[in-house]
């Protein structure tokens, strides 16, 4: 598997249910797509417990972040979260779940998601939980070869997920300032994927 889009991902109900709860959920700017990345972007993480090799600061990661912690909970979020580690991740625990916000003005960066050990294992999904989108609106998911030359881009779409090779080097594109909404993704991953 390289790169696979998936429309509709998500069953109507529970995707409008998710919408409705990312309008209220409270997210700190400053996150960075990598240590040295020049922008930075709103975002919360849910599950992020270091239990593979990583490259995040120590502050950022933390045991009360585990997959199990977030499927007990009664909310959207770990409802979808169920049905995508059952359907494209074969009932695996994530080890990274988190929430992405980006307006006009901020910026991501090119970057792998995981370490290089797990190029081969590593599998990632990136869910679109946007009401609406324009393409005018830019915010592109853009995938990178080694070379920085763009190979594939896909579109953001409402309920869109992209289930991806882990390592691909990828980046959201910016955003228009005529953009009227929220760029909402929604990251699943984990580095051993069998």
């Amino acid at each position: 598997m390289s790169v696979q889009v998936i429309d509709d991902a998500i069953p109507q109900e529970l995707y409008l249910e998710c919408v409705d709860w990312l309008k209220n959920l409270a997210m700190l700017s400053g996150w960075r797509a990598t240590g040295h990345a020049p922008g930075s972007f709103w975002h919360r993480n849910f599950v992020l417990d270091g239990s593979f090799k990583n490259h995040y600061s120590p502050e950022a990661v933390s045991q009360t972040l585990r997959h199990q912690d977030l499927m007990a909970q009664d909310i959207p979020l770990a409802r979808i979260g169920r049905h995508v580690s059952d359907k494209y991740f074969g009932g695996l625990e994530f080890s990274r779940v988190w929430v992405n916000g980006q307006n006009f003005g901020d910026e991501s960066a090119v970057h792998r998601d995981f370490e290089r050990e797990y190029d081969a294992t590593s599998r990632a999904a990136i869910w679109y939980p946007v009401e609406v989108w324009d393409e005018n609106w830019g915010g592109d998911f853009a995938i990178f070869n080694d070379d920085g030359e763009i190979n594939g881009a896909v579109t953001v779409k409402p309920n869109r997920l992209v289930l991806m090779d882990g390592n691909l080097r990828h980046a959201a594109r910016p955003i228009s300032r005529f953009c009227t909404k929220l760029r909402i993704s929604v990251a699943f991953g984990r580095e051993v994927v069998r």
